[in-house]
């Protein structure tokens, strides 16, 4: 069986924003790192580049 990392499960997604001033921002995920410097409890962060040159960061839920 062949494993993957989140970073290899993001990159060729949409990204579709939450936010409503970004709402129409949308694009293809060609870029993942996972952000090192940011806490969350049960999820991990990842800085994503979407578009080309846009960059958002996304928590991924990685506990139940």
């Amino acid at each position: 069986m062949k494993s993957y990392s989140i970073t290899d499960l993001l990159i060729g997604h949409t990204y579709y924003p939450r936010s409503l001033a970004r709402k129409y921002q949308y694009g293809e995920i060609n870029f993942a790192e996972k952000r090192e410097d940011i806490w969350l409890d049960g999820y991990e962060a990842y800085a994503i580049r979407f578009n080309g040159n846009r960059w958002a960061t996304v928590a991924v839920k990685v506990a139940d």
